[in-house]
């Protein structure tokens, strides 16, 4: 792999040399593209409103009629809202209506396409129509067009759009009684749609036959890994300033600012919605995530300044890993490529194409500078020579030295699984933006990824991974391989990616204990569970690679060995008192426990997951704050908002980097209040792949191959 054979092919104009410059560039005066910020949504409520004839409820939640006043023809929206007011800005209105049985409802399709669609089996949904009444589904309808249906059989109907489902956008139809299965909690229901049932069964009024719709279930754990996901990635891409921020140099800046005006006309943006970003394309490997300053976190015109948001650098490592950069940007490729797949059904004011254009340049930013010429001496900031891809453990950019030039495997098998990724958003076409041309044309990022599995398979055997760490390092390993041999240049290429994983496999097998245990693995045996669990499945993804059978033993013996009941939570140990969880351990645990539901089907996950999520997240602090689009000040474990989340003026909404559980005393401790890069932007990109749009707006739940092309 020859990286200045690569240059001369073109398309890497805006990587330039970023060694010696400083990391506050950009702060003041510089061009201000958008944050990662996602969809606002609405966090679940416990309140219960009184049925009202309209009220005070937003639309997506009003009420109209109750059991004491049913109503009769009744005419509905199916609406697009200017603006999100509280429960969505695609929803039905009234949310929730109560009417006698015989009563034909009509909906009129506004502002975008919609469809009216019972959640029936008929209709491929968990059943939440009364057994035997009859199904309806208008089909996607345009704007202007209306949709009528009668019912008959009493009991709740609950009911979807097709193209905004992942959206939210739910309501319910009462026939004379609250009664049946569209009463019943929606754990079968994805995504952001239980929430919206959740939300709009409490404004009614309605208890589930069961109990309390508001438990902390799967659909609200989800929910929550979404937004902490979010909130993770977006802090560290355009807020922290904690890494090589962009444009670096003069040259860049001169560039960016030609640039910047074609990527708002070609999203159909005015402005950025956020000030001063910190645009992060090459991050450091740790920092402290305490404001420096008092946080805007949305100024008068609503927007959020970065300015503000910024961490005191001197508290950062100063040092750039392949891991750091690698995670960071897949986490930002992840996010282009969903908003890619959804840019007809998001809303504008998401700016969805805009950000997307926007992580993807950063991504192709980073690539260059850390792979291809971003070194002092021409080559990548982070390559050792010219003859292949081998990459050293950690740079100082702004001095332009090597800090460590240990050649590590989990180094490289971070950026093969980022770089696999890039393959297919590169051959997607950037979203068909032009500006003029990609910064890295498709076929170069081919040959990157290509070049990266060629090192790293030829340097590394699968005991050289376990040497170099531990058998958990094995998972890492199994899921690159699944990711790239999904994403191989070659059908010779996927043939030697397949031998590889099986001889990872082999690793596996001669360090597994009878029950399914992993021997040799890191301090927190669950960690090494998950991790081994997942990489297994996603390997098996590849053509002619199944050791499904493998991870179902590994992962057994992670949720049956090591969950602790009483806890809540993953056990480090079968024989220790307290248990210790990283960021990277929480990712690993995730991963794990998204294989065994998503491609396993084990059952029981979604409730293990749930409880798992609360305890550790949420009473456990690995989350150290919230922002007001996920926060639920009714639930049993409140997390502070960034101003009020310690130090003198607050913290940003990121993971800690390790808490404790003390079985004795019952007791959470957060241990490490750093942030780690690598480590949480793992855990962002498990978080997503498990999170609340993982079911029917995400794609794929980060199986290799299912949530892009190609396969």
């Amino acid at each position: 792999m020859d990286r200045r054979q690569l240059l001369r092919l073109g398309g890497l104009a805006l990587a330039g040399s970023l060694a010696g410059c400083s990391s506050q560039s950009g702060s003041d005066g510089s061009p201000t593209p958008a944050s990662t910020d996602p969809p606002t949504a609405t966090a679940t409520s416990t309140d219960a409103p009184t049925a009202t004839e309209g009220g005070e409820a937003p639309p997506g939640a009003d009420v109209l009629g109750g059991p004491d006043d049913l109503q009769g023809d009744t005419d509905l929206r199916a609406a697009t809202l200017e603006s999100d007011q509280g429960a969505g800005q695609f929803v039905f209105t009234p949310a929730v209506v109560w009417v006698e049985a015989g009563t034909t409802l009509t909906w009129a399709i506004e502002g975008a396409s919609h469809s009216v669609t019972a959640y029936a089996a008929a209709n491929d949904r968990p059943q939440r129509i009364p057994e035997g009444a009859e199904s309806f589904d208008s089909g996607v309808l345009a704007a202007g067009e209306t949709f009528s249906h009668t019912f008959e059989d009493p009991g709740a109907y609950d009911y979807y759009c097709t193209p905004h489902e992942g959206l939210g956008m739910v309501g319910i139809v009462v026939v004379e009684e609250a009664t049946g299965p569209g009463t019943t909690p929606p754990e079968q229901v994805e995504g952001e749609a239980a929430s919206h049932l959740r939300m709009q069964l409490e404004a009614a009024g309605i208890k589930a036959a069961n109990g309390s719709t508001s438990a902390y279930d799967w659909a609200t754990a989800t929910f929550d890994a979404y937004w902490y996901s979010l909130y993770n990635m977006s802090t560290n891409v355009a807020m922290s300033g904690n890494g090589v921020t962009f444009p670096a140099t003069e040259a860049q800046r001169e560039q960016f600012e030609q640039r910047l005006p074609a990527m708002l006309e070609a999203a159909g943006e005015d402005a950025p919605p956020v000030k001063n970003p910190n645009l992060n394309v090459l991050p450091f490997t740790a920092g402290s995530p305490a404001f420096t300053r008092r946080p805007v976190l949305s100024g008068e015109d609503g927007r959020p300044d970065a300015s503000t948001l910024q961490w005191d650098t001197s508290q950062s490592s100063m040092v750039v890993s392949p891991a750091s950069v690698a995670w960071t940007h897949l986490k930002g490729v992840t996010w282009a490529k969903n908003f890619q797949n959804h840019f007809d059904v998001l809303p504008d004011s998401l700016a969805a194409e805009f950000r997307s254009i926007l992580l993807s340049t950063l991504a192709q930013v980073g690539t260059a500078a850390a792979l291809v010429r971003g070194g002092p001496q021409g080559n990548g900031l982070l390559t050792k020579n010219d003859d292949d891809l081998l990459l050293v453990g950690g740079v100082n950019p702004v001095a332009g030295e090597v800090i460590d030039d240990t050649s590590r495997p989990t180094d490289h098998l971070a950026m093969l699984w980022f770089l696999s990724d890039l393959v297919s958003l590169a051959q997607g076409g950037w979203f068909g933006y032009e500006n003029p041309e990609p910064l890295i044309p498709s076929e170069n990022v081919q040959r990157l990824a290509d070049g990266m599995a060629r090192t790293t398979t030829n340097a590394f055997t699968p005991g050289d991974v376990v040497a170099a760490g531990s058998t958990r390092d094995l998972g890492v390993a199994l899921g690159a391989l699944g990711w790239y041999g999904t994403h191989a240049g070659s059908a010779e290429l996927e043939t030697s990616t397949a031998a590889y994983a099986d001889a990872l496999a082999a690793e596996v097998s001669a360090n597994l204990a009878g029950d399914g245990k992993v021997e040799n693995g890191t301090e927190n045996q669950a960690a090494t569970q998950g991790a081994v669990g997942q990489g297994l499945v996603w390997a098996s993804e590849i053509d002619g690679v199944d050791h499904t059978s493998l991870a179902g033993d590994v992962l057994g013996y992670l949720r049956e060995e090591l969950w602790d009941d009483d806890a809540g939570t993953y056990a480090s140990g079968t024989d220790v008192d307290t248990y210790r969880i990283t960021a990277r351990d929480a990712g690993d645990i995730t991963g794990g426990l998204n294989a065994a539901d998503a491609v396993l089907g084990q059952s029981g996950v979604k409730a293990a997951f749930a409880r798992f999520f609360d305890e550790t997240f949420n009473r456990g602090r690995l989350q150290r704050a919230q922002r007001p689009p996920s926060r639920n000040t009714d639930a049993d474990h409140v997390l502070p908002l960034p101003p009020t989340a310690g130090g003198e003026f607050g913290q940003a909404a990121v993971y800690n980097g390790a808490v404790e559980y003390d079985t004795a005393a019952d007791e959470w401790t957060v241990v490490d209040d750093r942030f780690y890069t690598a480590d949480a932007l793992y855990l962002a990109t498990q978080d997503i792949w498990v999170g609340n749009w993982g079911g029917q707006f995400y794609q794929g739940r980060g199986v290799p191959g299912q949530n892009d092309t190609p396969r």
